[in-house]
C-alpha cells in the first residue's frame, strides 16, 4: 500500500499539470519559423480546451481560442477546411474550435499531412470527445449524436470522405 500512494500522487499531479496552460502574451507570428516555434504551445492549447470543462475559466477559454485562431489564420503548415457538409454543429462555437484544433493536431502529429478526410475525421473525433465530456453543460446536439453513432458503427471516416467528394 505504501508503494501505491506515491504512484497515485504522481499520476494525479501529472493529470493536474496537463490542465495547466498559459497563453503566451508575446507571441508573434511573422515568419514560418515563428509558427513552428509555437507548435508545442498549440498542442497544449488544444489539450487545455479539450480537457477543461466548458463552464470553467470562460475568460481563459476565450484567450486560448484567440491564440489558437491567430496561429491557424497564418500558419503555413496547417490548413483547416470549414465545410458545412461536415460542420453541422455551428450552434456550438466551442465545438467549432475543437474541430479546428483536432484537425491541427492531426496535421502536426502526422508530418504535416494534408489529407482533408483524415483532418476532418480527427476534428470530428475531437468534437465527439469534447461533447461527451461536456454533454450536461452543452445540452443534446443531434448533429454530434449522429457522428457518435457513425463512429460506433465504424462508418465515420467513410461518411466524411463521401461528404468531401
Amino acid at each position: 500500500m505504501k508503494k501505491i500512494i506515491p504512484i497515485l500522487v504522481l499520476l494525479i499531479s501529472y493529470s493536474l499539470s496537463a490542465q495547466e496552460f498559459e497563453v503566451p502574451t508575446n507571441a508573434t507570428f511573422n515568419t514560418p519559423q515563428d509558427f513552428k516555434n509555437f507548435e508545442l504551445g498549440i498542442v497544449q492549447a488544444y489539450n487545455w480546451l479539450l480537457n477543461t470543462p466548458v463552464n470553467q475559466e470562460p475568460q481563459k477559454r476565450k484567450e486560448v481560442n484567440a491564440f489558437l485562431m491567430r496561429w491557424l489564420e497564418g500558419s503555413p503548415s496547417v490548413t483547416v477546411e470549414i465545410n458545412p457538409e461536415i460542420i453541422t454543429f455551428l450552434d456550438c462555437p466551442d465545438c467549432l474550435m475543437i474541430f479546428m484544433g483536432g484537425w491541427t493536431i492531426h496535421t502536426l502529429n502526422n508530418n504535416y499531412d494534408k489529407d482533408p478526410v483524415k483532418g476532418a475525421t480527427a476534428g470530428i473525433r475531437g468534437v465527439m470527445d469534447f461533447y461527451q465530456k461536456n454533454r450536461e453543460m452543452l445540452g443534446k446536439n443531434k448533429a454530434i449524436e449522429k457522428y457518435l453513432k457513425l463512429e460506433e458503427k465504424g462508418k465515420l471516416e467513410p461518411f466524411i470522405a463521401d461528404k468531401l467528394k
